[in-house]
């Protein structure tokens, strides 16, 4: 069985400028409205130039930081040929699609390096800001860019929970009942993309009820660092997300900066 490989600090610098270079692609398309043609998926989910144009970085410069394979949402591989990958890379190459259409700036690029079909480390850049964000395990979480970066950390939840949603949540749910019912002020924000998790992952929020459809992709490179930083991400029944399956697509979840808020939420 392979080792678990531990990411240097100089494979998380690599890592950082390729993610920057996968979003200057990204920001030539956006700021080139000619560029805008859009494609949709079986699934009917948008897909555009830049989408493709960052896959096709991140897919060919990956492997030079970790030697290993790349799974990546614009360049799936079959089941028959990635079902016994010990150690991959697993790969969004613009979270937010639908941001990006409608200018919003919230769209990210997600990368997690997976083994044993589990997020290691994950890292997640905004190509408009610069702003990246990493952590996994025995890799403290930080926020901002090597050399530029600050430690962050999950808040505790006290009398006040602030949710995160889309633009299209209805901010109802036996999660709101639960947390009423417990005692708890519920606010409520909508951001775009895996900005939600790194909200919960630096202290700025409480709380992601997901009801809607998700894949792998979207959520391994957001798990390693929200949990690197003190908070979890599980089922509505309390259990683990499973990756590495044949089908990519996620049950729904809630993620939470504060672990003791699962108790709340979670079906018992």
């Amino acid at each position: 069985m392979p080792a678990k490989p531990d990411l240097s600090e100089q494979q998380i610098d690599a890592l950082f400028h390729l993610m920057k270079q996968a979003g200057g692609d990204i920001l030539a398309v956006y700021h080139d409205r000619s560029r805008w043609q859009t494609d949709h998926k079986a699934d009917d989910s948008p897909v555009t130039a830049a989408d493709l144009a960052a896959s096709r970085r991140l897919v060919a410069g990956l492997p030079a930081i970790v030697a290993c394979p790349v799974l990546s949402e614009e360049a799936l591989v079959p089941f028959a040929q990635r079902h016994d990958w010990q150690t991959y890379w697993l790969v969004d190459p613009m979270d937010g699609t639908r941001e990006f259409l409608h200018q919003s700036d919230e769209f990210v690029i997600n990368v997690a390096l997976m083994h044993e079909d589990q997020p290691l480390f994950g890292m997640v850049l905004q190509p408009v800001t610069g702003i990246g964000w990493w952590g996994g395990v025995n890799v403290r979480p930080r926020q901002g860019a090597p050399g530029l970066s600050k430690a962050i950390a999950a808040a505790s939840a006290t009398d006040r929970v602030q949710v995160l949603g889309s633009r299209r949540s209805a901010w109802k749910g036996p999660w709101r009942d639960r947390l009423e019912t417990a005692g708890y002020s519920v606010e409520t924000r909508s951001v775009g993309s895996a900005l939600k998790f790194m909200l919960l992952a630096n202290g700025t929020a409480h709380c992601y009820p997901r009801l809607g459809p998700t894949s792998e992709w979207d959520t391994a490179a957001p798990q390693a660092i929200l949990t690197a930083a003190g908070g979890g991400l599980v089922q509505w029944n309390g259990a683990p997300l499973a990756y590495g399956k044949e089908s990519t697509l996620n049950p729904e979840f809630v993620a939470v900066s504060d672990l003791a808020l699962l108790a709340v939420l979670c079906d018992p």
